[in-house]
């Protein structure tokens, strides 16, 4: 990633904050009335270039993902505050668990990094399902034996699919593999 001169950066945003006012970028006087600094495209396209150069600004001179690159880890010491409430998806355990966090300052954590995790150590596997014509994960008989079991849902429009349910000891097992997990 590459990081520009904030000093350049703001130099950049006065001529175009005065450009896209309809003045002269130097000497910031009113332009004539025909002058191209009037001219309504030009304008719209200041005030977006303006819009753009605010946030490379507020990002410190940074383009792309860097308020993401400079996110902490989970912090794991959270977990020590987990309560089971009731079997849910991994879904919305994941998402008890990151709403202890404060996400400006924590990467979140993904259901994907726990079912791959899981996938990996055989406890669900991704196979073809003849009778609903499409790749499905499931629990293994290894998952059941810790709690995560698979039930044949329909949904709402009259879609069937599995549903991996997390009980309270899959949920534990869960929360206590995510140091592994992650790493």
């Amino acid at each position: 990633m590459e990081q520009f001169d904030l000093e350049k950066l703001d130099t950049a945003l006065t001529f175009v904050g005065r450009i896209a006012d309809g003045r002269n970028p130097i000497n910031n006087e009113v332009a004539d009335n025909d002058d191209v600094m009037n001219d309504p495209g030009v304008i719209r396209s200041m005030f977006f270039i303006k819009d753009v150069l605010v946030e490379l600004k507020n990002n410190n001179g940074i383009i792309g993902r860097s308020t993401a690159a400079r996110k902490k880890e989970f912090p794991i010491e959270t977990l020590s505050c987990y309560q089971y409430s009731e079997d849910k998806t991994i879904t919305r355990l994941m998402e008890q668990l990151n709403a202890r966090i404060d996400e400006k300052v924590y990467k979140k954590l993904s259901y994907r990094t726990v079912t791959d995790w899981l996938k990996k150590n055989g406890y669900l596997i991704e196979t073809e399902d003849l009778k609903l014509g499409k790749k499905v994960t499931l629990a293994t008989e290894k998952a059941q034996a810790v709690g995560i079991t698979h039930s044949l849902q329909t949904s709402m429009s009259g879609n069937t699919y599995y549903r991996i349910e997390y009980d309270k000891t899959g949920q534990e097992f869960v929360v206590q593999n995510l140091p592994a997990m992650i790493a």
